[in-house]
């Protein structure tokens, strides 16, 4: 007879079902393949003497509780169904020490899988990530400095929110891996330990293997296991909590479908701001949207913004019904869900959980709307507390659902009183100079008569705004003062506005006092050529007036730029860090995101390879959709979404292009101006074209759109 009952095991090893255990590796909840290892320890002695099967625990019961389990709910994480499958091993199967590994197995995009273990009766659970593959540079012989090589990573989790942690230690740690270049196996598994630690983890455990190192050998690698007492740096990594004066950070929905929308929205986030207890730090561009729940009734301009606050979030919840109210907004014999004059929700609040009659945080229903994600995705990027997803991956997830429909939302900014639609069509900007130097029509239009004229014929040709500059910029020029600026741009401005009321209107200019006097006289946009950092004064302007502006990439000024084209040979990329500096600037300034367009500055401070090498990388600035990329979900750019514009017209790189002479006439470049436009609207990302020949150049573009959008 056996006197060791206890090492007995009775065991089903590799059992493969299929279950709903959590989100799969993209974000669905669907059914996913889970392997199970179930190993019962009980004295099986007897069986084994007599061959009596009742002495023992019967694999074929075991097996089929372990599937009908499975198979019979839908668990929330794969720890939930390690705990079902745990319980009926025991209560109903009679395993008086049971052990399981429950794997599944289309968790993770670069992982094998995400698993469960756990032993009954015990408290012990660890959470597995299996063979997380990413590539970094990690050796001490001169090849494996140069290229980046495959490094297989698992990890053992314990004393972590298991049920959806997972996600973000994977990927905190391949980034981590990916980022950094060890000499040795030991200093990277010891780096990851650190990491997984400073994530909230009271024990973890590390292999690191490199399958390219050893011809003749699977893999070498090592594996450690750490304890968060034995780690005293992991406290340092953690985040920062929120300090008393600094507060929680916190997202906020805005919806409007009733009398001036997006006043109404702008007033809220003023009155947001103006509370002493929030600070507003962001603004999302802003969507019209179709109604959802209840149809009948205007459609919606929705944004978000995100704030931080000391206020308590019940406190918080007093300020936004109260901003509702004294903005117009009536609930008395309203349907739920139906018009509103202002919609203020809570969405996220720090890491905060927050369930009763008055309030839920993180706000309940952020996953299956739209309208919703879209804004948020735009000043979010912390995963949900509770989801542990960003919105841009719950947006992913719910863009590719059946009934999901883009055109229903559109990217707006509201301009003289009218609604400007992103991607929808390339509009035309009509160059009108009042100056007598401008390279191109200097002198043409310096009268308030000829200036009438001309924007009357553009806006006969079918212009979409006319922008009016008072000051040469062209190289060389020489700068005059503002207020001789302001005194040939303002009379053209208030004698076009009240021949035309709703015709969009730019003031052409960097100086904010000439802006200011444009937007008293009628103007509607700031088009700046500096991005707002030639006069310190601009950027607070366009934020208080609420204005749109174009923020121009340019270095230098007129008598320097020519000498300021050195790009450490990534134009592009040089160009989208810097605009995004002046994008940065803007929005802490006050300056809302959706009033905001931007300029790649063709021919300022760029040689005329520059220009043409920025002309066909503009998907790389602000991605391969324009302002369309949060409808349509596409890659990364370091500005995406933005509208933006360009300038070609008549540009001396342009004529460089066509072989022209020094001294030829620029208004020759009208066909190279049109081939230039039409490039730029097949990239899909240039929503407005600024024109001397309005005509010609809407023929152009509304072809281009035909072929292109």
């Amino acid at each position: 007879m056996s006197t060791a009952a206890s090492l007995d095991t009775v065991f089903v090893r590799d059992l493969d079902v299929r279950a709903h255990c959590g989100l799969d590796a993209w974000g669905r909840r669907l059914a996913q393949p889970v392997r199970i290892t179930a190993r019962a320890t009980l004295d099986i002695s007897r069986a084994g003497e007599h061959d009596h099967l009742p002495d023992s625990l019967n694999y074929g019961v075991l097996t089929r509780a372990l599937e009908r389990v499975s198979a019979e709910k839908q668990y929330d994480s794969v720890l939930e169904l390690a705990e079902a499958l745990a319980a009926v091993c025991t209560q109903e199967c009679g395993a008086p020490k049971i052990q399981l590994h429950v794997d599944a197995q289309r968790s993770l995009l670069q992982a094998d899988s995400v698993g469960a273990h756990i032993t009954r009766p015990g408290t012990d659970v660890e959470i597995a990530i299996e063979n997380l593959r990413v590539f970094g540079i990690i050796g001490i012989n001169p090849w494996e400095r140069e290229s980046r090589q495959e490094i297989v990573v698992s990890l053992g989790l314990w004393g972590v929110d298991a049920a959806t942690a997972y996600r973000r230690v994977a990927r905190d740690v391949a980034a981590y891996t990916e980022s950094s270049e060890f000499l040795t196996v030991e200093s990277l598994a010891t780096g990851i330990a650190d990491v997984v630690l400073g994530l909230g983890a009271s024990k973890v455990r590390v292999r690191v293997e490199k399958p390219s190192a050893l011809m003749f050998a699977a893999c070498p690698g090592v594996e450690i296991v750490r304890h968060a007492a034995a780690a005293p740096a992991a406290e340092a990594k953690q985040p920062a909590a929120p300090t008393a004066a600094r507060g929680v950070r916190a997202a906020i929905a805005l919806g409007a479908n009733l009398g001036d929308r997006a006043k109404s929205i702008a007033d809220a986030i003023a009155a947001l701001d103006a509370h002493d207890a929030i600070r507003v730090t962001d603004t999302s561009f802003l969507y019209e949207t179709k109604p959802m729940y209840y149809n009948d009734q205007p459609r919606f301009l929705n944004a978000a913004c995100a704030i931080e606050t000391t206020l308590a979030p019940h406190e918080l919840l007093d300020v936004t019904q109260s901003i509702e109210v004294q903005l117009g907004r009536c609930k008395t014999g309203v349907p739920r869900n139906g018009p509103r004059a202002v919609d203020l929700d809570i969405l996220i609040y720090g890491d905060e959980k927050v369930t009763d009659e008055r309030l839920v945080i993180p706000h309940p229903r952020i996953a299956e709307r739209a309208f919703v994600l879209l804004p948020l995705a735009d000043i979010w990027t912390a995963e949900h507390p509770v989801l542990l997803r960003t919105p841009h991956e719950l947006l992913g997830t719910l863009t590719h659902r059946g009934d999901y429909d883009a055109s229903e939302i559109v990217r707006v900014t509201p301009i003289c009183n009218s609604m400007w639609s992103w991607g929808q069509k390339t509009l035309v900007m009509g160059i009108l100079n009042v100056t007598p130097n401008s390279f191109s029509d200097g002198g043409k239009y310096a009268s308030l008569d000829d200036a009438l004229a001309q924007a009357t014929a553009m806006i006969d040709a079918g212009v979409d705004v006319i922008d009016i500059g008072g000051l040469s910029t062209a190289p060389g020029a020489p700068e005059i003062p503002a207020d001789e600026e302001r005194d040939r741009v303002v009379p053209v401005i208030k004698k076009l506005r009240a021949s035309f009321p709703a015709m969009p209107i730019s003031i052409d200019t960097f100086h904010a006092s000439v802006a200011e006097a444009a937007l008293d006289a009628g103007a509607s946009i700031v088009n700046d050529i500096s991005g707002g950092s030639r006069d310190r004064g601009m950027l607070p302007l366009v934020a208080a007036r609420g204005c749109p502006i174009v923020l121009m990439h340019m270095r230098g000024d007129a008598s320097t730029m020519t000498r300021l084209t050195d790009y450490d040979g990534d134009v592009v990329a040089r160009v989208a860090s810097e605009l995004g500096e002046r994008v940065r600037s803007a929005i802490d300034a006050g300056v809302s995101r959706y009033n905001i367009i931007l300029d790649p500055g063709l021919g300022f401070a760029k040689t005329a390879d520059d220009s043409v090498r920025l002309l066909r990388g503009l998907q790389l600035i602000t991605g391969e959709h324009g302002a369309r990329g949060g409808i349509r979900p596409g890659k990364s750019a370091p500005l995406a979404s933005f509208p933006m514009l360009i300038g070609p017209s008549r540009k001396r790189f342009l004529g460089k292009l066509i072989g022209e002479q020094d001294d030829a006439d620029p208004a020759g470049r009208l066909s190279a101006t049109l081939a230039a436009c039409t490039a730029g609207v097949a990239t899909g990302c240039v929503d407005i074209v600024r024109v001397h020949d309005v005509r010609e150049a809407r023929d152009a573009v509304r072809t281009a759109d035909a072929l292109f959008r």
